[in-house]
């Protein structure tokens, strides 16, 4: 290779190296990070069901003109307890655990925003097995499954908002019928 020929290359990797961080910056400076945290709405404690909660982090950006945006998410989510049968012999499942996914969010009035999100869960599921009230059998399974959710929220402040929402995961254990418990929860959102 010749002398002009590295100079050359050597320009050229400069020159796309600038390009690409001052892309980069462009993006970072378009780019959120958005932090949500939920806690589930009461629920009938008296039918075995108990409230949840949930946090989310992760980045945003533009998707189009339209004030769209869209990001990876990375969260917890506790589903609650839940209990099935009648007294004689019941079933009491709790499912919690990380999952990942993508959020998108669509303003449709000034202020209020609709949001999407799709992911997976590597949820764990404790089943606890209660005879006349007094615990029989206990056991706990991983397993990897769907979170799909929905949100509404509401821009209270240029960094946080006010969020009602739905997720719905999954309750698996073997031997037992699937289960997709939903968490419907508010709470608040912060964008920095």
């Amino acid at each position: 290779m010749s002398a002009f020929h590295g100079v050359r290359w050597r320009l050229n990797a400069a020159v796309s190296a600038a390009l690409l961080l001052l892309a980069s910056s462009a993006v970072a400076a378009q780019t959120p990070w958005r932090i949500e945290s939920a806690v589930g709405l009461p629920m009938d404690r008296a039918a075995g069901h108990s409230t949840g909660w949930r946090v989310s982090a992760g980045a945003e950006v533009p998707l189009g003109d339209h004030g769209c945006v869209g990001g990876l998410l990375l969260g917890f989510a506790a589903f609650g307890d839940t209990a099935e049968g009648p007294l004689v012999q019941r079933n009491h499942r709790h499912t919690s655990g990380p999952s990942v996914g993508l959020q998108v969010a669509l303003p449709v009035l000034d202020g209020w925003q609709v949001r999407a999100r799709v992911g997976l869960g590597y949820w764990q599921t404790v089943l606890r097995t209660t005879v006349n009230g007094a615990e029989a059998f206990q056991a706990t399974e991983h397993h990897v499954g769907p979170l799909l959710g929905a949100g509404l929220a509401w821009q209270w402040s240029p960094a946080l908002a006010l969020t009602a929402s739905v997720d719905v995961g999954q309750h698996r254990f073997d031997g037992l019928p699937t289960v997709r418990p939903a968490l419907w929860a508010l709470g608040l959102s912060t964008s920095f």
